[in-house]
């Protein structure tokens, strides 16, 4: 009888030690996930850095334009000649958006790996970055595409403007030439185009604070992880 439950005893401990070793290999496991996930999240995060540089450049080349047409009509068209007031209305471009690389960050909440993260500000700030800050950029792009669409259709059809794009073989997309134009120099100095330029300097420039705001997440969020990482 006692030998039966000593082999008894012998067993359930046998279940119980090869369950908490289950456990502890799943936990390693889980942790080399995490820190492999949270490796490519550090790689994610840089090519987020240059994708808004590169918007940031974008927005303030094209609010650059705005302020010269603005300048131009506030002095009754002596700046600029008519070809180079059509050039910048043409190379404004406010409707840039900046798109997250968010693939790493759902991988790290399917994985479960996001809830092993030991820096709880880390944390705040991917759900700051990821989610609070989503909502606010995917609203004002939209708002932006919106706009820009309006303002390319009003200049178009203000200026009577046709053009093509002189594609090179093996170019997607060329560059722009100017086939032909009429300059309607009333419409130009008009409040309508004036307040159509001040439309989307006004949101561009909103856009760009967000931009930054982002920038400063992502930036903040590769020194938490590196904290992050020495912590593991």
């Amino acid at each position: 009888m006692a030998k039966s439950v000593i082999e008894g005893m012998v067993i359930v401990c046998g279940i119980l030690l090869s369950f908490f070793i289950g456990e502890l290999n799943t936990e390693k496991n889980n942790i080399e996930i995490k820190k492999e996930l949270i490796h490519d999240l550090s790689q994610s995060l840089n090519d987020d850095l240059k994708q808004i540089s590169i918007i940031q450049t974008i927005l303030m080349d094209s609010l650059n334009q705005i302020s010269k047409l603005q300048d131009d009509i506030e002095s009754n068209h002596q700046n600029l000649s008519d070809q180079e007031a059509i050039n910048l209305i043409l190379d404004i471009e406010v409707a840039a958006s900046f798109f997250p690389s968010i693939g790493v960050y759902n991988e790290l909440i399917s994985t479960g790996s996001y809830e092993l993260v030991n820096n709880s500000e880390l944390k705040r700030t991917l759900i700051d970055l990821y989610e609070t800050q989503k909502e606010r950029n995917y609203t004002m792009s939209i708002s932006l595409d919106n706009l820009m669409l309006q303002y390319i259709r009003e200049t178009l059809e203000g200026f009577s403007i046709r053009f093509s794009y002189n594609k090179m073989e093996g170019e997607v997309y060329g560059d722009r030439v100017i086939q032909n134009y009429k300059f309607d120099q009333k419409y130009y100095l008009s409040k309508k185009f004036y307040g159509l330029l001040s439309t989307l300097s006004f949101p561009a420039n909103n856009y760009n604070k967000l931009l930054i705001t982002a920038k400063k997440s992502i930036e903040d969020a590769k020194k938490l992880i590196i904290i992050e990482v020495a912590d593991t």
